[in-house]
């Protein structure tokens, strides 16, 4: 089960990647991990959309500030869903916490795509009031390790 008072990331959708880190550099002293930029699959609504995503996070935490930012039409579109988005979550077992949050009343707005066609690596969900949350899977912890070290985030 997913602990809602444990974050570990608040996403913020922003229209320009390099802007926002020198805003909340400048106002909040946060330090940033190097920008990345990938190519994903996500499955929306039963089918599979590819897209691009832009992003980082601050270096210190507890709970990391994330900038991201998608083209038009996105599901990071900063034109419908700029500002705070998300609560970011790990999960050691992502299908199992979608299956009960749904079961709960959230519904699932978008996920990764796994080689089955199914959620993989992280979904987001919508809770009834609109409030959002990320799950992201632990199996991408490393792919983090290594951002955070230097290198890129490659799953």
């Amino acid at each position: 089960m997913v602990d809602l008072t444990a974050p570990f990331h608040m996403g913020v959708v922003v229209s320009d990647l390099a802007e926002a880190m020198e805003f909340y550099s400048a106002g909040a002293g946060l330090t940033w991990h190097s920008p990345q930029s990938l190519d994903v699959d996500l499955l929306v609504e039963g089918r599979t959309v590819k897209t691009n995503v832009r992003f980082t996070y601050s270096v210190t935490g507890p709970v990391q500030v994330e900038l991201v930012t998608g083209p038009v039409g996105s599901v990071w579109d900063p034109r419908s869903d700029a500002g705070t988005y998300h609560m970011g979550y790990w999960t050691a077992d992502l299908r199992g916490d979608l299956a009960t949050l749904t079961a709960a009343g959230w519904t699932v707005r978008f996920s990764g795509t796994g080689p089955d066609g199914g959620p993989a690596g992280f979904a987001y969900l919508i809770g009834p009031d609109r409030q959002q949350i990320e799950l992201v899977d632990v199996i991408v912890k490393a792919a983090f390790a290594n951002w955070y070290a230097g290198g890129d985030f490659a799953v």
